[in-house]
């Protein structure tokens, strides 16, 4: 099958050779680029599209759960995520066999799935909105063997150049799926206790109580040390790892600096408010600097011997008895509580997207950990968790070029749904 963008102002056309298996229902993206003054036509593009393989299951699991529906004892499984509510255009070149990881939503760039350019969801819009389309009421139709939807965009919407399609119910990150789940030997010893956790080259090392477990990936412990906190300070469990040197937090605000064998090399203050016996400070580190997030959201960004560098506020926030945990993937930070979910956030502390973790909502947070592009937890029982934050996409087609619209034109994208 062929995919084509045809570009009238350069003359050019770029043709791809789409192989696409013989699935039940098949997609078809139409692209059409307008002249606002002049009618004329710009670009055009044609493309058949990705269907993904858990979307037929999940089909046939809707159908069997509706046939299922008003029996007595029923008890069969229905998951249902699936859902096509709104259309987005954004600048992905990614390869549309290739799924996303929406840990990695980039809002700017051509990345992972890429800046949003355009959107629409299927009820009609025709306010001020820079982005957002409207379906055509009169074009779009459907009956038993297609489904023909046509939006719309004026010049002032939709502007910027994009090369992937997606259906869907939101582009950003949604809420996590947990992807295993593996019991360890460390158990609970109180209502407000909780954990540590960093991941460092190829290991797990999990603070509770006064103690730092390595671990491996698959929960088994290696080695314990006992990191001899100083009188009158009961436990750590933020921890995080410089490059040399794990850093922990104890429950003044009072950082501590261990190596491996648990021995406690430099202790600094850097003046943090305690704000509450058990509502602890979440810490991370990118190896240059270190960042702190309070319970009522404010920001630090310090250096390695913990000089306060910046302080903002990030507008998040948690309950008493409370507090964060951090992580962070080189890029963004993820800040987890116990029972308002996972935020992710710049280095600059600004929040850019918040989910549900999934797991139980603890009053103190899990430890967290980022590695093999996923974030893992681990709760006060000892309970250790791989969350995934993929894509629940129904449909993704990817453009053998970029396109582009300006104020100058207008747009109309037509999308199929054909059933064979």
């Amino acid at each position: 099958m062929k995919s084509v963008v045809k570009n009238y102002r350069t003359g050019k056309e770029y043709v791809e050779i789409k192989h696409k298996p013989d699935l039940p229902i098949k997609g078809r993206a139409n692209v059409y680029i307008y002249n606002a003054r002049t009618g004329a036509l710009e670009v055009e593009a044609h493309t058949p599209n990705i269907i993904y393989p858990e979307v037929y299951q999940w089909l046939r699991s809707y159908q069997w759960d509706k046939f299922c529906t008003g029996a007595f004892n029923k008890t069969n499984n229905y998951s249902g995520y699936w859902e096509m509510d709104n259309i987005f255009l954004t600048a992905s070149d990614k390869p549309e066999t290739e799924r996303i990881n929406i840990l990695n939503y980039n809002a700017t760039g051509t990345g992972n799935p890429g800046q949003l350019i355009g959107w629409a969801n299927k009820s009609t819009y025709s306010g001020s909105d820079t982005q957002r389309g409207t379906p055509n009421s009169v074009e779009t139709y459907a009956n038993n063997s297609r489904v023909h939807w046509v939006f719309d965009w004026p010049t002032h919407a939709g502007n910027g150049t994009f090369q992937t399609i997606i259906w869907g119910n939101r582009l950003d990150w949604p809420n996590a799926v947990i992807l295993e789940t593996i019991n360890t030997v460390l158990t609970s010893t109180g209502p407000w206790d909780g954990c540590g956790m960093v991941y460092v080259d190829g290991y797990l090392y999990v603070t509770k109580d006064i103690y730092m477990y390595k671990m491996t990936t698959s929960g088994d412990v290696l080695d314990q040390v006992r990191l001899n906190p100083p009188s009158g300070i009961k436990s750590y469990t933020p921890i995080t790892y410089d490059g040399t040197y794990f850093i922990a937090v104890g429950v003044y605000n009072d950082f501590y600096k261990f190596d491996y064998d648990g021995t406690r090399v430099q202790t600094f203050s850097p003046g943090i408010p305690v704000r509450g016996y058990y509502e602890q400070l979440g810490i991370t580190c990118d190896g240059t600097y270190l960042y702190a997030l309070e319970k009522d959201g404010n920001f630090y960004t310090m250096d390695l011997n913990g000089t306060i560098l910046s302080l903002t506020n990030t507008g998040i926030s948690c309950g008493p008895h409370d507090g964060f945990n951090l992580t962070n993937d080189g890029t963004y930070i993820y800040a987890w509580s116990g029972a308002y979910g996972i935020y992710k956030l710049t280095f600059d502390g600004i929040v850019v997207g918040v989910g549900q973790h999934g797991s139980p909502a603890y009053a103190y947070p899990n430890g967290l950990a980022y590695f093999n592009d996923s974030i893992w937890s681990i709760d006060r029982d000892g309970v250790l968790r791989k969350h995934e934050f993929a894509d629940r996409y129904f449909a993704r087609t990817l453009l053998p070029s970029p396109i582009t619209k300006t104020n100058q034109n207008t747009m109309k994208v037509i999308y199929e749904f054909i059933r064979s």
